[in-house]
């Protein structure tokens, strides 16, 4: 759903309100407290009174949006916005969009990507598996002219020519480069390893893992892979060998500049890790290892509903989950 979409849907908070209700409740709210349908007439401050156990209550409560001050026209505005983002965006941009601080867009953003966790049927069939890396500083690259020396005399003497008749250029001065010398490419690097499997066609499953090992490669396998009816393809990193004895095992050599053979390949696995990517690099620039799972819970969730038209309505219904006691930590 976009913008305008939302605009002429609800135009007031109270469309917005009885939007959330028809999806928690239907046609007839429920008491949260003690599951009642005796209840009075919604009130001027959109709550409802229960007749049965003398508690009043709001559509929210007990949510994942309990206690929020924060207009649930305003959430609507929210949700549709990051759902459209294949990429994500920044809560800068969300801010800006919605009209709110910066503190509450970054703690309703976290709030929604929390919300994005679902549970994914295991994979099967034709199955992809593979790692990628984010994070730390980028590689060293010395500074150096791609113009050649006939070129250089040629823009030389044009700037010559320019200044004797008044223009001015300047060099500016360059902020010194955040890098590193000593980066290592590959598995050798110290940045992050994210390890996904996907179906062909299908659901893919992301995590951040700690310690890249053949074991906690192979414990990841038989948690989300229907491990007898799949088929799974990797790279020849030596770490994935002892799927052999679990799985249906196929291995395309990287390493020898073989990428696909006959259908065997790791593209769609692959293809996935180019989103974050580019959402890392263009939207957020850098995130924290603290908050890394849930920026790649928010890549899986849209990846996983790509298909499908309901990702706002998907997203609007898990918030009216009943409330997690967890709470989302305000220092970053």
């Amino acid at each position: 759903m976009n913008i305008i979409e939302i605009t002429e849907k609800f135009p007031t908070e109270l469309h917005a309100i009885k939007f959330f209700e028809r999806i928690r409740w239907g046609k007839k709210p429920k008491c949260p407290y003690c599951n009642s349908i005796k209840i009075a007439k919604r009130g001027k401050d959109f709550r409802f009174h229960c007749n049965n156990c003398n508690k009043s209550f709001s559509v929210t409560t007990q949510t994942s949006l309990h206690n929020t001050r924060l207009p649930l026209r305003t959430w609507l505005y929210a949700i549709a916005l990051i759902t459209d983002a294949k990429k994500g965006m920044s809560a800068k941009q969300l801010e800006r969009n919605i009209g709110v601080h910066y503190e509450t867009a970054w703690k309703m953003y976290m709030k929604l990507r929390e919300l994005m966790v679902e549970p994914i049927p295991k994979l099967k069939k034709i199955v992809e598996m593979d790692e990628t890396y984010t994070g730390g500083k980028p590689r060293y690259s010395p500074d150096y002219c791609d113009l050649s020396p006939k070129k250089q005399a040629e823009l030389d003497k044009k700037i010559e020519m320019l200044k004797k008749k008044g223009v001015k250029f300047s060099k500016g001065k360059a902020k010194p480069k955040q890098c590193s010398r000593n980066v290592k490419r590959g598995r050798g690097t110290t940045k992050i390893p994210i390890v996904g499997i996907t179906q062909r066609d299908g659901n893919v499953i992301a995590q951040v893992m700690k310690k890249l090992t053949s074991n906690n490669l192979k414990k990841m396998v038989e948690k989300y892979v229907k491990k007898e009816e799949a088929t799974i393809i990797t790279d020849d990193y030596k770490g994935y060998k002892k799927l052999d004895n679990i799985i249906k095992h196929i291995t395309i050599e990287h390493k020898k500049k073989v990428y696909s053979y006959k259908g065997v390949n790791t593209n769609t696995i692959e293809s996935f890790w180019a989103i974050i990517k580019r959402g890392i690099m263009g939207q957020y620039h850098k995130v924290s290892p603290k908050y890394l799972p849930d920026y790649i819970n928010e890549f899986v969730f849209k990846f996983n509903n790509r298909n499908q038209d309901d990702m706002f309505q998907t997203l609007v219904a898990n918030t009216m989950r009943k409330r997690q006691l967890t709470k989302i930590p305000t220092n970053r």
